[in-house]
């Protein structure tokens, strides 16, 4: 019987070890000077949003399960006592939002979409409710609807063409329309007063935003929404917490800069990634998982299979330091081994997790290498070949090309001959090459990739190591279990 998929939603249980950096950033979210924006860089399926789930909930901010917004696994339980007690005191000062930006990148201004979003989930923030039943229904009412009048302000101004004429025009209409219904002259000062008589009565009081995919918006949006930010909502009490993929979004950036015709894309780069220095001046960077065989082990259901998958992994660097991928991969594994026998014998349970792993890796990740594999089962021949330095990659040639220039080393690898990369591997690399090498013993080395790359081919290193027994015949039984995909 097949064991029930892992779902892709965020969870508030810790499974990536980041305790320590959910302290230290919470601690700089409560001892900051507001206004403040933090980043959380993470490439995709690297746990940002599980991240930032977990930090608002130590920061007393509720995430529900209901709406499938966060998985299951969450609970009343989660977390130690001792971080159930600082959730606890941090809740009475600390009230939070989350915002998912690409759920409204079609808005003309997408900060308006935030402050209707701020207003929303204000009015049942528990920590808010108790302030404003001291207040009396009619200031309530006030100071809740003033979000919405000045997202309604901001929302004239939706057609204007940057962000200069945004806030000069503004200032103007404010002047003309508002000046005798408005506590302040402008719309950041009047959003200050309401902000600063919504929170909590106590100086540490502070609202903290999270803004996640931001990096998943069309770049006009996220660009839109971090003018906004910068124009309006960079006031006291306010703490930004901004998800983001730093690269993707400073791409986004470029495109929407004005930069004047023949700057190089170089430049045009260093200007966007300075801009967004300028929004967000504290970015924390999620660690990758440092031992992906680890991870890979806790999604399986069965601790035999585990076990035996781990001892032929052993120390090899085979897997992607990608939580997202490692439990796609999981998911696959159990597709996979249930369609199979499980031997008694520990090599052979070995033997065998190696061959499901290395199927469920490539249908997963390289649906073109599945389908030629599932037409011609011959094929695996090839690519265990390049898996194991025998048939030549773009990586391999430049490499040789590179040891060519120097020394007794460079010599021999010149005589090579330099063939021509097959089709099928197309932008494919492995992140490990062979090392020149004296007499028999055959070396190799990491070609240093980057951890988030999706051309890495990563289960090279264990069909090298296992090469001897993973043969084309033994992968039958799991070509026509699974066919090829759709």
């Amino acid at each position: 019987m097949s064991s029930k998929p892992h779902d892709d939603l965020p969870t508030l249980v810790d499974k990536l070890d980041w305790d320590v950096e959910l302290t230290h950033l919470c601690e700089n979210i409560e001892q900051c000077t507001p206004p403040h924006v933090f980043g959380v860089h993470g490439d995709w399926g690297s746990g940002k949003t599980s991240f930032m789930r977990q930090l608002q909930w130590r920061l007393g901010g509720e995430a529900t399960t209901q709406d499938g917004s966060v998985g299951s696994d969450g609970g009343a339980s989660i977390g130690t006592t001792e971080q159930r007690k600082a959730r606890t005191m941090r809740g009475k000062a600390i009230v939070t939002i989350w915002f998912e930006a690409w759920r409204y990148q079609s808005e003309l201004v997408p900060v308006v979409a935030l402050l209707h979003e701020m207003r929303r989930q204000l009015s049942t923030a528990a920590a808010v409710k108790k302030n404003l039943s001291k207040l009396g229904q009619v200031t309530a009412r006030y100071l809740l609807g003033s979000l919405s009048d000045a997202a309604k302000t901001i929302g004239v101004e939706a057609l204007l063409p940057n962000a200069d004429r945004i806030e000069n025009i503004g200032e103007k209409w404010e002047k003309a329309n508002l000046a005798e219904s408005l506590p302040t002259d402008s719309i950041r000062g009047f959003l200050s007063e309401a902000i600063k008589e919504l929170l909590p009565n106590d100086q540490s009081a502070r609202l903290v935003v999270f803004i996640d995919d931001l990096d998943r918006c069309q770049s006009t949006a996220a660009f839109r929404l971090l003018e906004g930010l910068k124009i309006y909502l960079n006031v006291p009490r306010c703490v930004f917490v901004i998800g983001m993929n730093e690269q993707t979004l400073v791409d986004a950036i470029g495109k929407e800069l004005a930069v004047p015709k023949g700057v190089f894309p170089e430049v045009v780069q260093l200007r966007a990634a300075h801009y967004l220095e300028k929004i967000c001046t504290n970015v924390f960077r999620l660690p990758s998982p440092p031992n992906p065989p680890r991870y890979l082990g806790d999604w399986l259901n069965d601790a035999h299979q585990r076990q035996a998958l781990l001892m032929a992994i052993g120390e090899l660097n085979c897997l992607p330091p990608n939580p997202r991928r490692l439990k796609a991969l999981a998911n696959q594994w159990s597709r996979f081994i249930v369609r199979v026998p499980w031997p008694d014998a520990n090599e052979e349970q070995e033997a065998l997790a190696v061959r499901v792993l290395v199927a469920a890796y490539i249908y997963q990740f390289h649906r073109d290498l599945w389908e030629r594999w599932c037409f011609q089962p011959g094929f695996w021949e090839q690519i265990k070949a390049w898996c194991c330095g025998e048939v030549a990659d773009r990586s391999s040639i430049m490499r040789d090309a590179a040891i060519a220039g120097t020394g007794a080393a460079g010599g021999q690898a010149a005589e090579r001959p330099q063939l021509k990369p097959p089709e099928w591997i197309g932008a494919l690399r492995l992140p490990e090459g062979r090392l020149p090498s004296q007499g028999d013993n055959e070396a190799w080395g990491s070609n240093y990739p980057d951890p988030n790359a999706i051309e890495i081919f990563w289960i090279a290193p264990l069909v090298r190591k296992h090469q001897h027994y993973l043969v084309s015949k033994d992968f039958d039984a799991l070509l026509k279990c699974a066919g090829p995909t759709i």
